[in-house]
């Protein structure tokens, strides 16, 4: 039914200039509170400096995300990996579970917006790139996925060469 393909392809999540702002500012209140611990009361201060670095770490940590896709054989599986050693998969699904995949905003996909579904954002937040939205259908329990993504040209035609009806390029 599908022919043998493989085509991988990484995004880098773009970290907003909020989440920088937000770090520097947990930096600096933690440094805050370092110093209160230091000069001030040591009792006091020891549990909110603990509570500061754990937040702040995990804050800055956690801003690190890349996803990668991969379409292996009409399996479509997209992986989120944090700060580039934990890999998690996110969707593994199959070509014949795709409802549509198109453009975001565009007509084919025009009635899933605003639709409550689950929904994965893997792109990368960058202004200016296109990315596109692919609804899969469980048929299990029957509910709808909705998934933003950056596919690139490679794979986009690919997956219109085995499901033509159902990707939109």
């Amino acid at each position: 039914m599908y022919q043998d393909m493989y085509v991988e392809q990484s995004v880098h999540r773009y970290v907003p200039s909020v989440t920088k702002v937000l770090n520097i500012l947990l930096i600096v209140a933690t440094v805050i509170v370092a110093f209160q611990f230091v000069f001030v009361n040591y009792a006091i201060f020891g549990i909110p400096l603990v509570a500061m670095i754990i937040i702040t770490y995990f804050v800055s940590q956690n801003a690190k995300m890349d996803f990668d896709y991969t379409y292996t054989n009409g399996l479509i599986e997209i992986t989120r990996i944090l700060r580039k050693n934990k890999r998690k998969d996110l969707v593994v699904c199959d070509m014949k579970d795709v409802v549509v995949v198109a453009k975001s905003k565009t007509d084919p996909v025009k009635p899933y917006i605003g639709r409550r579904m689950k929904t994965y954002d893997c792109t990368s937040h960058e202004e200016g790139v296109p990315y596109y939205t692919m609804i899969v259908r469980d048929d299990k329990t029957g509910t709808e996925i909705k998934i933003l993504f950056e596919p690139g040209e490679e794979m986009l035609s690919v997956m219109h060469c085995i499901s033509p009806d159902k990707v939109y390029i």
